[in-house]
């Protein structure tokens, strides 16, 4: 394998390392609210198809 004289890193400058931090930041907590938007559709589709019971009937199952 022939080796180059490549270097395993970048340079970036300070402010354009924090502009890419922040926007990482912004789409780790767009992702995290997407994916609670699902849980909640999630959620409805079992309500709808019958998938769950009341907690009054649980409660009554296990004789509390």
């Amino acid at each position: 394998m022939v080796q180059l004289g490549v270097k395993n890193y970048i340079k970036i400058p300070s402010d354009e390392y924090a502009r890419l931090k922040k926007l990482a930041q912004f789409f780790d907590s767009f992702w995290g609210y997407i994916q609670h938007l699902r849980d909640i559709q999630e959620a409805r589709e079992e309500v709808r198809g019958g998938k769950t019971i009341k907690q009054e009937e649980l409660f009554r199952k296990f004789g509390a």
